[in-house]
């Protein structure tokens, strides 16, 4: 088992005799990507408006700001996972273009496995350099194996309220949007889509359209945008605002 960050990759391979659901559901969101893969367990897995259960050999491809989580309520077997978290920069731009063309939910295979084995061997090493760039290496080599592997068939069970709801916040991510303009235009009525919306995601429509708003906002500002244009294009009506839902979701300010 380990855990290391180097640059921008954040890997860690873990095990946990009784998993328990984290309580903070409403960070379990990032501005990277992630591969979650479990080697032993299984849990309720939610991303976006998708559910399903999550068992040994399973693996799944998270795009920044994807609102995700596991639930563990009721589940008594240890868990073994790995999280393989990564920035823009680590991977090559073809390899995140084409998975995230593609289906988020894999079966692992017998060369991934060989692969992630490789990392614990690295993880050992002493020189954090040469570990770094050993890992990012078989990063890369994992992803490339994941881009031609078919998509599972694994059972997905998608609600239909949350689905609406996440493709209207999509479809108009960088206008203003408030619950009333969400419920008028999906004709519910504010008190059945937020109870719907909470009880589902853990978290709240307006603070999930918040988060989706300020990540896709870091991205660009990742890409060399001008942080007062970003604010604007985005819906902001000023800056003071942006900014500081900017420091609470990243966690540094927009210009660092």
């Amino acid at each position: 088992m380990f855990e290391f960050c180097y640059d921008l990759l954040d890997l860690a391979h873990r095990y946990e005799k009784t998993p328990k659901t984290k309580p903070d559901f409403a960070k379990h969101y990032h501005d990277f990507y992630e591969i979650l893969y479990f080697a032993e367990g299984e849990c309720e897995f939610v991303m976006e408006d998708v559910r399903c259960r999550f068992t040994a050999g399973d693996v799944v491809f998270i795009l920044p700001g994807e609102h995700h989580y596991l639930d563990f309520d009721g589940v008594r077997s240890p868990c073994e996972s790995w999280s393989l978290k990564f920035g823009d920069g680590a991977i090559p731009e073809f390899l995140l273009t084409r998975l995230s063309r593609k289906d988020k939910f894999y079966t692992v295979s017998h060369g991934m496995n060989r692969i992630l084995d490789d990392l614990d061997v690295i993880a050992g090493c002493d020189d954090e350099d040469e570990r770094g760039v050993l890992a990012g290496c078989k990063l890369v080599e994992l992803l490339v194996m994941l881009s031609h592997t078919p998509c599972s068939d694994k059972p997905l069970r998608k609600n239909k309220t949350i689905a609406r709801i996440v493709e209207y916040v999509d479809a108009h991510i960088r206008e203003p949007l408030t619950l009333s303009d969400i419920c008028g235009e999906l004709r519910l009525s504010q008190s059945y889509l937020s109870n719907k919306f909470s009880q589902y995601m853990k978290v709240s429509v307006i603070q999930y359209v918040r988060i989706k708003k300020i990540v896709a906002a870091h991205r660009c500002i990742v890409f060399g945008e001008r942080p007062t244009k970003v604010a604007k294009d985005f819906g902001f009506s000023d800056y003071s605002t942006f900014y500081r839902a900017y420091m609470k979701v990243i966690g540094h300010s927009p210009q660092s």
